[in-house]
């Protein structure tokens, strides 16, 4: 009876060994390697990741920088929505060079308390059917006209485009900007 015993312990033994070393790691499906502490992603909030080196930026990211009075600041996060400025609803494009916390995008796009309180710094865009507004925050600096967006397209809730205003023509050369951004509109 030990015997049958001991021989039904080994043999569960060796099965479970068997069982747990033939266990493949779970795969990523596009380059079949291994997944390594892949980061659960929110379906509730646009993603924010900065921009990719080389490629096309997705929604969520921007690329290039503004120089504010001779301080070159990188932008790598685009934010988008509507809300009222000058007294009529527009689209609003933020791009920053840090995240903006995902609870606070939508009041940023309301109102821009971290802009306005120098506790993020970016460009804030106010986008109307002919017209475009940008401030540079921190310094408050602000110019408006047509809109001179390149490429700018707005498709499936997701605005792109392209603005440059390299040499600060309007502003004897002291703000600058050239930026790309793609920007889920949040709802």
């Amino acid at each position: 009876m030990k015997r049958h015993l001991a021989c039904a312990l080994c043999f569960a033994a060796t099965a479970l060994l068997l069982a747990c070393s033939s266990k493949e790691a779970p795969t990523n499906n596009t380059t079949n390697q291994p997944i390594q502490n892949a980061p659960a992603q929110s379906s509730a909030t646009p993603e924010t990741k900065p921009a990719a080196t080389s490629g096309e930026l997705q929604p969520g990211q921007a690329s290039g920088s503004y120089t504010n009075k001779g301080e070159t600041v990188q932008l790598k996060y685009s934010y988008a929505g509507r809300a009222e400025r000058f007294g009529t609803q527009s689209l609003v494009v933020l791009l920053t060079e840090t995240p903006i916390p995902p609870e606070a995008v939508a009041e940023e796009i309301k109102s821009t308390p971290l802009l306005d309180g120098e506790k993020i710094r970016g460009l804030e865009y106010v986008i109307d059917e002919n017209s475009m507004w940008v401030r540079f925050h921190p310094g408050q600096y602000q110019e408006s006209g047509s809109n001179k967006l390149k490429d700018y397209k707005v498709e499936n809730d997701v605005v792109r485009g392209f603005d440059d205003d390299a040499a600060g023509d309007l502003s004897n050369g002291k703000y600058k900007r050239s930026v790309k951004f793609v920007a889920a509109i949040a709802k």
